[in-house]
């Protein structure tokens, strides 16, 4: 039997959380987190990850945010690797145990190719090649990493668009990729194969002003709770500025700010400005996908009504989709 799977997508600051959650009670759902950077410990302002408490539920220990169980929160310590492939395991393991208890899973997020895997399933990259590896990160260290975002925009703008310019470890896959086959990713992550799930997609859009508004009050609300002091703590602990997971929006900007690089006023400032350039190419990755239903969201709109339109839009995919 195919089972259903709801996925909430959406820009960063869109209010896919809420939304989800809302949804949830509705439909009798739990959240699985499609956030690259939610998975760390320890990164919980920079990553607006959603207030929550660490219940113990049917002898399993939950992350419990208003009654609803989220799961892909806090599951590795920064300084551990993690990619996708990590993740499609994890959650396809999720969303199988979802099912079991008579649940729907919703999927929400904004990581397009985190959100790519689960739904169209993962493309047959080859195997990495330690010394195109090795000689790409000395590129790095001599050149700088925006040399080789440059180079990988030049090759596969696509990929780049979904690679943030700072995500040194991505950006290194994908001219690998490109090295050993003469294929964009892009290109490669294109001949997936569908998953085994009747998945239901929908985005939330806001008009791009209110977006970005959003997006700076998000940003003024993480230094108002605390955002140094949180990279502050991660340093205490011993990780360094280095690590992937120190490359999310907010963190490498801190650190910048703790190195005496920039004054507090433009940290926050290049905080906003790039977070809401990842807004843009988040959508841009989005609307390429012709199965997300968009739901058109209004500040003077009640959100309860677009909720409650999205729980009969569901039902009645669910019924009908084959």
């Amino acid at each position: 039997m195919i089972q259903p799977l709801i996925a909430i997508i959406g820009p960063t600051a869109s209010g896919k959380t809420e939304f989800a959650i809302s949804l949830a009670k509705q439909i009798n759902g739990e959240v699985i987190s499609a956030d690259s950077i939610q998975v760390y410990k320890y990164m919980n302002i920079g990553t607006s990850k959603p207030n929550g408490k660490w219940l113990i539920v049917d002898k399993k220990r939950l992350f419990m945010v208003d009654g609803i169980p989220h799961h892909m929160i806090d599951v590795i310590r920064p300084d551990r690797e993690f990619n996708v492939g990590k993740y499609q395991t994890k959650v396809t393991g999720i969303i199988d145990e979802v099912h079991k208890k008579g649940k729907i899973p919703l999927l929400v997020g904004g990581t397009g190719l985190y959100i790519k895997a689960i739904i169209k399933g993962l493309c047959s990259a080859p195997s990495g090649n330690q010394k195109i590896r090795g000689d790409l990160k000395k590129e790095a260290i001599g050149k700088g990493t925006e040399y080789l975002y440059k180079r990988l925009k030049k090759i596969d703008s696509q990929a780049a668009l979904l690679i943030h310019p700072n995500n040194l470890q991505r950006i290194i896959r994908a001219l690998e990729v490109y090295q050993i086959t003469g294929i964009p990713f892009s290109q490669i992550q294109q001949s997936t194969s569908s998953s085994d799930y009747k998945t239901v997609m929908f985005g939330l859009s806001w008009n791009r002003e209110i977006l970005y508004r959003k997006i700076n009050q998000r940003v003024e609300k993480m230094f108002k709770e605390g955002l140094i002091q949180e990279v502050e703590g991660l340093l205490n602990k011993g990780y360094n500025r280095n690590l992937t997971s120190m490359q999310g929006l907010g963190y490498k900007q801190v650190f910048d700010y703790l190195e005496k690089k920039n004054d507090l006023e433009e940290t926050i400032s290049l905080v906003k400005r790039d977070t809401r350039r990842y807004a843009k190419r988040q959508l841009t990755w989005f609307n390429k996908d012709k199965d997300i239903q968009w739901i058109k969201l209004k500040e003077d709109v009640d959100i309860q009504t677009s909720i409650k339109k999205v729980s009969l839009l569901i039902k009645k995919s669910l019924l009908t989709k084959q």
